[in-house]
């Protein structure tokens, strides 16, 4: 009689970094239950993404609803309930997955973080999440998301890209625009002056940044197309955003610029050979000044 296999649910609804940064996790939680079924509730905004990584066999949409949705919220709960979870890792942490909790996963093991307990935050912080629960923390601070990059051979040939190149990331969240760097421009034709090409990656609410700006520019490119793009670059510059925390979790030898608004310690942003240089006012920092810091790394 062949045996069932367990399913575990993990929830991670964002954001986009914080997800991505969670690949470590997800395959040290692989590996402790190789035989199990990983199912993800996370938002509809990563589902083809999220469905593209080797450790996930299964996505549950929740775009958090509110709860008076009672239809939506219902369908929720059955999808939830018809898996009969073992575990449950909650790497969200929030009310929200609290109340799921309490009211439709009584019966599963909850993993999950108590902030009184374990003052750390981002992925330090589920590192004694996992360790407190006899699960091997070894992987969870070495994410590595290749498997999200598409090969972006056809899209370079096409834009007449032939060259190295470098990738510059001059948006962030139109929400905190403050930590934008405003010298991108400036920094490109430098980069040219050297022979060195520029890539820029615009989201489609950023297009904005590319007026003037020298070099060849993507924008409203699918994630997966962004991660073929910082894949195959030689350096990545960019601010506190999604496309950097592609460019950190690919190993990419790079830079974050980080301003006062944000921690850049929190951020987990630093892995070898991705670097941050943290400074108390990006307006004041020049771009002659980023060149010299970068020179010798490219």
């Amino acid at each position: 009689m062949k045996l069932k296999k367990q399913n575990i649910l993990i929830i991670k609804h964002g954001a986009f970094g914080d997800l991505i940064q969670s690949d470590g996790i997800f395959r040290t939680i692989k590996n402790k239950y190789p035989s199990s079924n990983l199912v993800l509730l996370t938002s509809s905004t990563y589902k083809n993404l999220m469905l593209l990584s080797p450790y996930i066999n299964k996505i549950i949409v929740d775009d958090r609803s509110k709860f008076w949705n009672f239809r939506k919220f219902f369908q929720l709960i059955n999808e939830i309930n018809s898996l009969n979870f073992s575990h449950v890792f909650d790497l969200q942490n929030s009310q929200r997955t609290l109340l799921y909790k309490k009211l439709f996963l009584k019966e599963s093991l909850w993993v999950t973080t108590n902030r009184k307990d374990h003052p750390k935050s981002g992925l330090q912080g589920l590192v004694d999440m996992l360790n407190d629960h006899g699960v091997p923390f070894n992987k969870i601070l070495e994410p590595n998301i290749t498997w999200m990059a598409n090969d972006i051979s056809l899209l370079l040939k096409k834009r007449k890209i032939l060259k190295k190149y470098i990738v510059l990331i001059p948006g962030s969240s139109k929400n905190h625009k403050e930590k934008r760097w405003p010298y991108y421009k400036e920094l490109a034709n430098k980069l040219l002056k050297e022979d060195i090409d520029v890539v820029s990656i615009l989201g489609p609410d950023e297009l904005d940044l590319g007026n003037g700006m020298p070099g060849h520019k993507f924008n409203n490119l699918n994630l997966m197309d962004v991660a073929g793009v910082i894949k195959k670059s030689i350096f990545v510059i960019g601010n506190d955003s999604g496309p950097t925390h592609i460019a950190s979790c690919l190993r990419k030898p790079g830079i974050a610029l980080f301003g006062p608004t944000t921690s850049a310690e929190k951020s987990e942003l630093a892995r070898k050979p991705f670097q941050i240089l943290e400074t108390t006012d990006l307006d004041r920092l020049p771009a002659p000044k980023v060149w010299r810091g970068i020179k010798n790394l490219i």
